[in-house]
């Protein structure tokens, strides 16, 4: 969500620098003059459709993907890179690069779940006209698996012991042992640590891929869009590919801004500057009304969640990670800050996946249950009502990034319950990019106490990234063998009904020893300008399918919806 790239004028007080407060005002002020010009002042645009990323891309090579809370690189990517497995606006699996998913019936799996045969699709080609092929896949593969290409996560992909292709259109994949998440994973964004196919014959003279001209320019894709440049720290443009196996998208340019702040998107979503925006559940009231407006409700793979670092005294104590639990009123959260439409969750598997059990519970909150724990813990209440230990008082940094106005507003609620128990909390605000960088940002470094995390989980319920020991995501620093080993199982494990019920002893065990508290499965909730047909997120990306939106044709006596009626 933030801008990842800071110029020398930025300060704390002013985090996205005079210039861009200038750029914002300048582009406010002309929306505001031409609002009264009708046609003329929308014809410009009536080609192109205007959305924001809440932040700078790191990188545009997928290959280097970073998850983020607003999966920012992931719909970057999208636009440009054809996925194995793409997921329709009703969560349903479909082959996007492949010709057909891999099942057991069709031959694509093996009966021992170690062998899985893909096939891609036939007509697939690069936007420079090259074809796609069973040789990107591999050189690919490589990528990912080669060390000094520092790519987030191997998850999966370290499994496959042989690779080879048959032909033209064949990849075949040996694993070690069995991987469910394999089929719907492998080359897909619908998992922590998503990947598209590469382009061979661009990419394998640009060694080191990192620095790459590849990573700031990815001039060749085989998806629905042609990138054609990336200002840092404002935005980018994409144009519709000719050569797209569906068809030339509809809509000529996609113009990107990058605008970390939520209120800032609001304004020009309201203006006109944009065509569609993720609003904030409080934001929702303010736009409800707009004859203009749109609003599509999606429920998502994002559980949000209090992360509790357990390398931290006193928070590696699971009595008070509990007591810390009760104090919070989740459901209070839910229905006040989020007006519902964020349920409150209790696992980190989204409430649609065919592994979510409701019957796994973690503490409800009861305060004065908190407070005999934190008593018993040996952190009792001094006159003055703040808890110590040794004359220490409990004290705990949160961690949130501003480009969240719900995070926000649950950093002062935390904030607030958790001072009614005796704790004093100290929010620390850092920007997305500053919160979420791998090795040097503030959950890889550990520099917290309790933090607001998002995760946004795949198709496959596999919650081994965040769970288990030493996984990219687990901001907890949490570590339980037993949780080892029932995550080794689920992956190993293929019939569904047996991984579910791994899963939730693992939701058990986690809701007894609290590293996380989870707060809410979000139902997100778009707005965009009525002329944008055929907008439709799924539960993962609001992008998968730019390839269908459209916009009014073009033509005299043709009126865009964006031009608004003056008395």
């Amino acid at each position: 969500m933030p801008n990842n790239i800071r110029l020398a004028q930025d300060n704390t007080t002013n985090p996205f620098g005079a210039r861009w407060q200038a750029w914002l005002a300048a582009i406010v002020l002309a929306a505001s003059a031409t609002a009264g010009c009708g046609q003329s002042a929308n014809r410009a645009s009536s080609s192109a459709v205007r959305f924001d990323l809440a932040a700078d891309p790191r990188n545009l090579d997928p290959l280097f993907l970073t998850p983020d809370a607003a999966s920012v690189e992931e719909q970057a990517a999208r636009l440009v890179f054809e996925p194995f497995v793409d997921f329709d606006a009703g969560g349903r699996a479909q082959p996007a690069l492949l010709a057909e998913l891999p099942t057991r019936s069709n031959g694509g799996i093996s009966a021992d779940g170690r062998t899985i045969r893909y096939r891609l699709r036939t007509g697939v080609t690069w936007s420079d006209g090259v074809p796609v092929s069973a040789h990107d896949v591999l050189f690919t593969l490589r990528a990912i698996l080669d060390p000094r290409n520092p790519v987030r996560s191997h998850a999966g992909y370290d499994l496959i012991d042989r690779a080879y292709a048959i032909g033209e259109r064949v990849v075949v994949l040996h694993l070690k042992r069995a991987w469910a998440p394999a089929p719907m994973t492998y080359f897909s964004y619908g998992g922590l640590s998503a990947q598209f196919v590469l382009p061979a014959h661009v990419l394998s003279a640009q060694a080191p891929l990192e620095h790459s001209a590849f990573s700031a320019a990815p001039s060749v894709g085989d998806g629905p869009y042609r990138f054609l440049w990336w200002r840092r720290g404002e935005g980018l443009r994409y144009a519709a590919n000719p050569r797209y196996w569906r068809g030339k998208p509809r809509v000529e340019t996609l113009d990107v801004r990058t605008i970390p702040d939520p209120t800032t998107n609001l304004l020009l979503l309201q203006s006109g500057e944009l065509d569609w925006n993720l609003l904030a559940p409080a934001q929702l009231a303010v736009v409800s009304g707009d004859p203009q407006l749109a609003f599509v409700r999606v429920p998502t793979a994002v559980v949000a969640g209090l992360a509790f670092n357990t390398e931290h005294r006193p928070v590696s104590d699971a009595r008070i990670r509990r007591a810390l639990a009760m104090s919070i009123d989740r459901e209070a959260i839910s229905r006040k800050i989020t007006l519902g439409f964020y349920p409150v969750t209790n696992m980190i598997q989204p409430r649609f996946s065919w592994a979510f059990d409701p019957s796994v519970r973690e503490p409800s909150y009861d305060p004065h249950a908190a407070d005999d724990l934190l008593d018993r813990a040996g952190w009792p209440r001094g006159p003055d009502g703040v808890r110590r230990r040794a004359g220490t008082p409990l004290r705990l940094t949160y961690v949130q990034f501003p480009e969240t106005a719900t995070g926000v507003r649950v950093a002062t609620a935390v904030q607030a319950a958790l001072r009614d128990r005796g704790i004093e909390v100290s929010i620390k605000s850092v920007s997305n990019a500053q919160l979420f960088l791998p090795r040097t940002g503030v959950l890889a470094q550990g520099a917290f106490d309790l933090a607001y995390v998002p995760w946004t989980m795949g198709a496959d319920p596999d919650d081994s990234a965040v769970l288990a020991c030493g996984a990219p995501s687990n901001y907890m620093r949490w570590c339980d063998s037993r949780v080892e080993r029932l995550e080794q199982a689920a992956l190993t494990q293929t019939l569904p009904a047996a991984r579910k019920r791994i899963y939730a002893q693992i939701g058990r065990i986690v809701a007894d020893q609290v590293p996380i508290l989870y707060l809410f499965n979000a139902d997100y909730v778009y707005a965009y300008r009525k002329r944008l047909r055929g907008f439709a997120p799924n539960a993962f990306l609001p992008t998968w399918n730019s390839y269908q939106w459209r916009l009014p044709d073009r033509g005299p006596g043709i009126r865009t919806d964006n031009a608004r009626t003056h008395g």
